[in-house]
């Protein structure tokens, strides 16, 4: 409806303007008219309330003074360029200082009315409060600052470390890595691997790569590519990470450790052990070489010496002690018309195997075996390890008959094999003080014992029977308990002023007494009928009456 002149009635206009004002107030943002020409500003409550400035008091020119200064110049080009129409509308966030003094940020977006030439004439926008948005933007930049500093903290510490490291996210993807990791695959694999070992990069993708260029040479060994990866893979899901060694086709040996972050991924340390696998190759060869030269060297020495020295830590020096020492001498009797007759080679065989199987008996009592001298052995019981006096001296005889009876099953075999003639054993033991250790020089030394129980126990073996065993007194009452009645005598011995009580054991041979015997080339009987039980005893006779047929066969 209108008037006569073609405009609204005023009661239409009001109730238009009213309606405009609701709608203004229920909006969120403020509404502002500016015209232009006479600068004159309109406000709706809403904005006034945004802002707390007095609508009535309001110019335009107050408003661009509250603008916040830095913010001022930003503002005013925005305004001018649409002005200019450069810009279909105005959309600018600023600082706007309010009544109380504070400044508030504001999204100030309108449009221009234009005349017909394109003159703006009025400016109609909104005013939206957005301080809370812009807190928290500049929040979300400082922590983003605060994290890229770290980030460049974190890149400077580990680019000062000499060890390649590397962080990968729980999908095995690069974060970040020191130019030292980078120039492990660099100097190896060229120079453009470089370029693929970026953040985001998967892990695997490059590994791949580097394989393909040769640069992991050991990863055929251990099944091909796919299987090192799935390996590498499976050790990644395990709790515990134990670190690995990769050689590289340069030579060179990398340990990589590995260990899992909060975040599920892993973090990565590669060092160079290059050095330390160099001196473990080393290391190797000479402990090959010790253990060679100790082996060698304990064919010289006795097994108690030889562990006092290198498993005990005994200091190598001239420092003999004052013990009590059961010695044990023997020599062989007959042994000069071997030499004779038979060939150096079989002579030395011969010899050998006795010596060999004296000295496991030896060993088996726990012997010192002191020296052999020639055909002789020199032993003792007491030092470095001893087990008492009296138990020393009863494995010393216990020794010495074992050695007869062995010696007696040598014989036997040496005969089967067309040696008529061998050798038999004299035995001689004493026990007394000696003063035992190392003598020589500085440069060469010889553990051994000395005094008046070895010349004695020397002396004794001299003058033993054929296949006998002659003790001195002392010996003998450590060990009769064992060994039951012995003859005893006296002997005359040279560098000793009064004859010496001894006493002849018997060796098993000698016990061997009801025994029915023959030893000869090819046939060994031994019967002793007291010992055969009746099952056994027809058992015999018959293995003899087929002997004896075999026997009479021509």
């Amino acid at each position: 409806m209108t008037n006569d002149q073609g405009e609204p009635p005023k009661n239409d206009l009001k109730a238009l303007a009213d309606r405009y004002a609701v709608v203004s107030e229920a909006m969120s943002e403020g509404v502002y008219d500016w015209d232009i020409d006479t600068n004159a500003l309109e406000v709706s409550g809403r904005l006034s309330t945004i802002t707390g400035l007095n609508p009535a008091e309001l110019t335009a020119e107050d408003w661009n003074q509250r603008v916040h200064p830095d913010d001022r110049a930003a503002y005013r080009e925005a305004i001018s360029r649409h002005f200019r129409g450069e810009t279909d509308r105005l959309d600018c966030e600023y600082r706007l200082q309010r009544v109380s003094g504070d400044y508030i940020w504001i999204a100030d977006s309108g449009r221009c009315l234009r005349i017909d030439t394109g003159q703006a004439f009025r400016l109609i926008g909104t005013i939206r409060d957005i301080t809370g948005r812009k807190l928290t933007e500049r929040k979300l930049l400082a922590a983003q600052a605060e994290a890229e500093t770290a980030r460049l903290q974190l890149l400077d510490a580990i680019e000062s470390i000499s060890e390649g490291i590397v962080l990968f996210d729980a999908d095995d993807r690069i974060i970040l890595c020191n130019s030292n990791y980078k120039r492990y695959f660099t100097v190896v694999a060229g120079e453009d691997i470089g370029e693929l070992i970026i953040p985001g990069v998967v892990f695997w993708d490059f590994v791949r790569e580097a394989y393909a260029r040769g640069m992991l040479p050991n990863i055929d060994q251990q099944g091909g590519i796919d299987a090192y990866i799935e390996m590498r893979k499976e050790m990644r899901r395990s709790d515990r990470l134990e670190p690995i060694e990769q050689l590289l086709s340069d030579g060179r040996w990398l340990q990589i450790s590995e260990h899992k972050t909060a975040s599920g991924g892993i973090a990565s340390v590669y060092t160079d052990i290059t050095e330390l696998k160099t001196r473990e190759v080393d290391l190797s060869a000479k402990t090959e070489m010790l253990e060679s030269l100790s082996s060698r060297l304990s064919k010289y020495l006795s097994p108690q010496v030889y562990t006092s020295i290198f498993s005990a830590g005994d200091s190598v020096e001239i420092a003999p002690k004052r013990k009590k020492l059961t010695v044990f001498f023997s020599d062989i009797v007959g042994f000069t018309p071997l030499v004779d007759e038979l060939e150096s080679e079989e002579l030395t065989d011969l010899l050998n195997k006795y010596l060999t199987e004296m000295s496991k008996i030896a060993i088996e009592h726990g012997a010192t075996v002191d020296k052999f001298i020639g055909d002789a052995i020199v032993a003792f019981f007491g030092d470095p390890v001893s087990n008492g006096i009296e138990r020393d001296a009863q494995a010393c005889v216990a020794m010495a008959l074992a050695m007869q009876s062995r010696l007696a099953e040598l014989r036997r075999d040496w005969r089967d094999k067309g040696l008529d003639e061998t050798f038999n054993l004299r035995i001689g033991v004493a026990t007394g003080f000696c003063t035992v250790g190392n003598f020589g020089s500085e440069d060469r030394l010889d553990y051994t014992a000395i005094g008046s129980a070895v010349n004695l126990a020397a002396r004794l073996q001299t003058h033993a029977e054929t296949g006998g065993i002659l003790l001195d007194n002392e010996t003998y009452h450590l060990v009769k308990d064992k060994i039951g009645l012995a003859e005893e005598m006296r002997v005359p011995l040279k560098g000793f002023a009064e004859p010496i009580r001894a006493f002849r054991i018997q060796s098993t041979e000698e016990d061997d007494q009801g025994f029915t015997a023959l030893d000869r080339a090819g046939v060994h009987i031994r019967i002793k009928r007291s010992l055969l039980a009746e099952a056994d005893r027809q058992e015999a006779v018959n293995t003899l009456e087929i002997a004896l047929k075999e026997l009479q066969i021509p």
